[in-house]
């Protein structure tokens, strides 16, 4: 597996980069915010739709979760872009026994009330028109052997171009209180996303009829 070893000067970089990437979009909004618990670490889950996911997760931790940026990226995309390690992830290879050093690093990690631990429990990119998202059995792992109290954190990704050019993106966000089982908590998770889905939909009132 491929470490991160953050480099504040990178991280800094990737300020500009962050700017960039998402001047694609003509607003990006997070709803619902929750508090942040500063004595435990938090553990984000968010659907996972492009490449733009990075950077509004990055947005994300540093504008509402406020914390280390901590994100397990798939290794062919660590390989793909090198200075991703310097910003805070690391790699897991679905394919490779490292997947359990990988689990276990990302397990370590939420020790730390510092950080923010960022997973895209899809596992892959898949199109926000899903019904329903899929959590990989990894996140698993990840949760029998973390020993710590943590946050949870759900986010939804719903894009709108409506009348723009650039879609807007609504980050909808949720606390997540029940128990640290990733079956319930996906099925937490997608009853969260079925919500939002109806919430987006019921923007800039379309006919009554339309939403049945």
């Amino acid at each position: 597996m491929i470490k991160d070893r953050p480099i504040r000067f990178v991280q800094w970089l990737m300020l500009a980069t962050e700017k960039y990437l998402l001047a694609k979009f003509s607003k990006i909004a997070f709803l619902n915010a929750p508090q942040i618990n500063r004595e435990v670490a938090t553990l984000l889950l968010m659907n996972h739709y492009s490449f733009n996911d990075g950077p509004l997760m990055h947005l994300l931790c540093r504008k509402v979760l406020k914390k280390e940026f901590k994100v397990m990226v798939l290794e062919e995309q660590m390989h793909n872009f090198r200075p991703l390690k310097y910003i805070g992830c690391f790699s897991v290879n679905k394919k490779s026994k490292s997947i359990v050093d990988s689990l276990n690093y990302a397990a370590s990690l939420l020790k730390d009330p510092e950080n923010m631990l960022g997973i895209f429990p899809q596992g892959g990119v898949y199109s926000q028109h899903l019904d329903r998202i899929h959590f990989e059995q990894g996140l698993d792992r990840i949760l029998k052997k973390n020993k710590q109290p943590i946050q949870v954190v759900f986010a939804v990704v719903l894009l709108d171009f409506l009348a723009n050019f650039k879609p807007k993106a609504n980050v909808y966000l949720m606390d997540y209180s029940g128990e640290q089982d990733s079956v319930k908590m996906e099925k937490a998770y997608n009853i969260f996303y079925q919500s939002c889905k109806q919430t987006q939909r019921k923007q800039y009132n379309p006919p009554a009829h339309t939403l049945d």
